[in-house]
């Protein structure tokens, strides 16, 4: 099956996705470091490199459950050796090891004094009149114990700062005893949906109105990210009003807003950002969808992003291009790496613009879904995948290779 393409108009006057990037990109970001506890830390960057502060494993440990040996006492097998002592992890030996001796040792527990091995149970048999064994394999020094140190020596970095910390990372710094992490705050971000249009999703609407799902969709969607989200609800078609809200938004590291882009009369949401001397740094995009796109400095070193207020138009901005202002406020890099899969069925011509289309990727191909506009939030629910389609490429073939992102 192949996607009908769409004739899009004149973009000359629109700048490109990787100039918008650019500019998203070298927007001055100074992200502000603070201790969190280690419970609230999942998600969140480094500030600082973090070390250990004792060797791991701290003492020489048994890596099976069986039996503290000298390995030159079972060198030639089977042998008998007398069990003096078992020893239990969290537990230690009360006398060294001597010569024709044995411990029984579980996995974890430290290694006795003299013992420089370790037989596995299975490779030994119990002699049930006495306490001793049967050894039945022989094996050489340092067999089945790892040595002190050998995982991270007391010192020694662990985690490099800039780190996102995630469940491994969470065990790391659990075992060093790091209860208090420093890392860096994430962005408070405020979302706002404008329009006459709109009313709540536990509303009923009007004939002429519908329910907004963008504020719901994008503080899901910031859940990705480091951040620390409210929600401004929605305003209606007025400046004041609208105003007012940016006002309030203000307050928090970087404001969302949806709708009220574009250049129609009812379109207020640029100039109110200018009034209140905002710097303009993007007004349009040459993107698809996402055409009527904002992204604005402000006084104080705030940041605004103006969407579009078709949801999906607003979703793809904000993964592709918001994200890359979210991360780096975070202590992150700009951006993930994007990926390159086959495609399961041809396409053709992308167009003029930059086109993110929604995709399913299944783990060998990626398969298009037929693109039905920028309100179709149906067709994106089933997508885990945008396609990245550049500027004016020509028809692909199944089976040609392109360049997607996970969703």
């Amino acid at each position: 099956m192949t996607i009908p393409s769409m004739t899009d108009p004149d973009v000359s006057n629109l700048m490109t996705v990787e100039r918008a990037m650019a500019i998203i990109d070298s927007a001055a970001v100074a992200p502000r470091a603070e201790q969190v506890p280690l419970a609230q830390s999942i998600g969140l960057y480094l500030a600082e490199d973090l070390r250990n502060d004792r060797d791991a494993p701290p003492f020489d440990k048994s890596l099976m459950d069986g039996y503290a040996v000298k390995a030159r006492d079972i060198a030639a097998v089977p042998c008998e050796l007398a069990v003096i002592d078992r020893i239990a992890a969290g537990g230690a030996a009360a006398s060294p090891l001597a010569q024709g001796q044995a411990m029984a040792i579980m996995t974890g527990a430290p290694i006795p004094p003299g013992a420089d091995a370790v037989v596995p149970v299975e490779h030994t048999q119990t002699i049930s009149t006495s306490n001793r064994i049967v050894v039945l394999q022989s094996v050489s020094p340092g067999r089945f114990i790892a040595a002190r140190g050998s995982d991270s020596p007391a010192g020694s970095l662990v985690l490099k700062s800039g780190t996102r910390l995630g469940p491994a990372q969470i065990a790391v710094a659990a075992g060093v005893g790091a209860v208090n992490l420093p890392v860096h705050a994430p962005p408070s971000i405020a979302v706002l949906g404008t329009g006459d249009e709109l009313v709540a999703p536990q509303q009923t609407p009007a004939a002429n109105q519908i329910r907004s799902c963008n504020n719901p969709m994008l503080l899901a969607l910031l859940e990705r990210y480091p951040s620390r989200t409210t929600d401004l609800g929605i305003v209606t078609d007025n400046p004041a009003a609208i105003e007012e809200k940016i006002t309030s938004g203000l307050a928090h590291d970087v404001l969302l807003i949806t709708g009220g882009m574009s250049m129609g009369e009812r379109d207020f949401v640029p100039g109110i950002l200018r009034r209140l001397r905002g710097d303009l740094k993007i007004t349009k995009l040459r993107i698809k969808p996402g055409k009527p796109f904002v992204f604005a400095q402000m006084p104080g070193g705030k940041f605004v992003f103006g969407l579009p207020g078709n949801p999906v138009s607003a979703f793809v901005c904000t993964v592709c291009l918001v994200s890359r202002l979210l991360m780096r406020m975070a202590g992150g890099p700009a951006a993930e790496p994007t990926r390159i899969a086959p495609l399961a069925q041809p396409l053709e011509a992308s167009g003029p613009r930059t086109f993110y289309q929604p995709a399913i990727f299944d783990g060998r191909a990626l398969g298009p879904l037929q693109w039905k506009g920028s309100a179709d939030i149906f067709t994106l629910s089933r997508a885990n995948s945008l396609l990245v389609r550049p500027e004016n490429q020509p028809p692909q073939p199944a089976g040609a290779v392109i360049e997607f992102v996970e969703i």
